[in-house]
């Protein structure tokens, strides 16, 4: 019997209001999650890289992806096209959905509230409710499965999270303790379940956006009837001890982590940080910057199809996690000798990145 997988990614979700002569302010924000139910993740897999070929000659995208982010879907294709792409590519795997599970979060806002962090080996603090929310983004793919698992779902199903970026918390270690994790480094680039999860949070906005529907549990239902089984819980003021950070400490998702893992080590100093949590401008420019590579997209290609976590290695952070088994791509004499020093410590595979190329004719079947 296949184990259920439900694969979990997440959004920001926000809309604007015009003031002071047109000026856009922000007038609602959470982060919105997703979790997604296949009982037969292999079926769903081999559907969705077949639809995605399809699509891809359809819509005649060049150098085409074996799985696609929404946000590589709007680099390659732009947006209006994207959500074309996109609703198809769910129209021909929805069959393989048992359900969607949306979490997003309701705290109030005004008059100006705060929520208390920290006072566990650390002083306590306070944020805004505002900034709290927005704190919340690159937490919110484990959030989201907390938040489906503690209501009782999810039971000897397996866990797929698209990689985050999160200080302690509780719902962190109330997940890790009772739950099969599975943690993946760009996961909606190289995770075919994950990458949906990141496709369906994507159309879900842009539902409710052009429907005028504002974010609740109906209009989600509505959005989405005749096409999946929804269902959705939010997180209030009650359950807000449970997701705020306890302390200072980054939680360490190396033993979790899919693996093996595609690490991509380059000599451009851009690469520097790009695990880390994304939130400024100048970030999101160099990640697209990056992911327009000829090399990196063929590394990211190489890692979905031989089914691996991908990481831009940052030598601040990914020391800890490389292990026996990975495989190196280089560029760059520093980065070949990084290599060649992993290669002396652990049994890993090592290529020069334009040797991966080469290395994906050989490829065909996608393997979970």
């Amino acid at each position: 019997m296949k184990m259920r997988c439900v694969a979990f990614d997440s959004k920001d979700f926000k809309r604007e209001r015009k003031v002071d002569g047109g000026r856009p302010e922000v007038s609602f924000f959470t982060p919105l999650g997703v979790g997604v139910a296949f009982d037969d993740p292999e079926g769903f897999a081999k559907a969705y890289i077949e639809s995605t070929a399809d699509l891809s000659e359809a819509f005649g995208i060049e150098d085409a992806s074996c799985i696609y982010s929404a946000s590589m879907l709007r680099n390659d294709i732009g947006a209006r096209k994207a959500v074309a792409f996109a609703q198809q590519l769910v129209n021909s795997t929805s069959r393989f959905v048992a359900h969607v599970h949306f979490s997003y979060v309701v705290l109030p806002t005004k008059p100006a509230g705060r929520v208390a962090v920290g006072g566990e080996r650390c002083g306590a603090y306070s944020v805004g409710t505002e900034e709290f929310l927005k704190n919340l983004g690159p937490m919110f793919s484990y959030i989201s499965a907390w938040n489906y698992k503690r209501f009782g779902r999810g039971k000897g199903s397996k866990l797929v999270i698209d990689a985050f970026t999160s200080k302690e918390t509780t719902a962190w270690r109330e997940l890790e303790r009772s739950s099969d994790i599975s943690i993946v480094s760009h996961g909606d680039e190289v995770h075919p379940l994950i990458s949906f999860a990141d496709i369906v949070a994507f159309l879900t906005d842009i539902k409710l956006y052009n429907a005028k529907l504002g974010l609740t549990i109906k209009n989600l239902e509505d959005v989405w009837e005749g096409v999946f089984e929804v269902e959705c819980n939010y997180i209030d003021v009650s359950s807000i001890h449970k997701i705020k950070w306890l302390n200072e400490e980054p939680i360490d998702i190396s033993r979790h982590m899919l693996k093996p893992t595609v690490f991509y080590i380059s000599d451009d100093p851009d690469w520097v940080g790009i695990n880390g949590i994304v939130e400024k401008p100048p970030m999101e420019k160099k990640s697209k910057r990056q992911m327009g590579l000829a090399p990196v997209r063929n590394a990211l290609i190489f890692a979905a199809l031989r089914g691996c976590s991908f990481r831009f290695f940052d030598p601040h952070l990914d020391e800890k996690y490389v292990s026996d088994g990975d495989i190196i791509v280089y560029a760059g004499n520093r980065s070949k000798e990084r290599a060649e020093c992993f290669e002396d410590q652990y049994e890993v595979t090592v290529y020069k990145a334009k040797e991966v190329e080469r290395e994906l004719r050989g490829l065909y079947d996608y393997r979970i």
